[in-house]
């Protein structure tokens, strides 16, 4: 076998482990929905947005625009009771999607 024929081999098997690979935003919201709340943890009223801003993260309500600033977004999510359900990257920065936990 030449190496370019190992080559292509190669570059095929990697691209079958890719496109059967799962993407890292799912075990990203995995791993945040997984984290421990606060016992002071809040349940907001409706949806609500994680986005970074201000070196930190803003946990802001989509109609208001109200919101808290934390230094993490691993505190941010601490402490509230929300579930991230998904991860918006259209608009250049992240934003996480939440809903409340009953």
């Amino acid at each position: 076998m030449g190496i370019a024929a190992y080559n292509r081999g190669t570059r095929l098997l990697i691209n079958q482990i890719d496109s059967d690979a799962r993407p890292r935003e799912f075990q990203d919201i995995e791993d945040l929905n997984a984290l421990e709340r606060f016992p002071h943890a809040e349940t907001p009223f409706g949806p609500v947005q994680f986005s970074s801003g201000n070196s930190g993260f803003w946990i802001t309500c989509p109609t208001t625009g109200y919101g808290f600033w934390y230094s993490t977004l691993r505190n941010a999510v601490r402490s509230w009771k929300v579930t991230i359900v998904s991860l918006d990257l259209a608009g250049g920065f992240p934003v996480w999607n939440a809903i409340p936990c009953r």
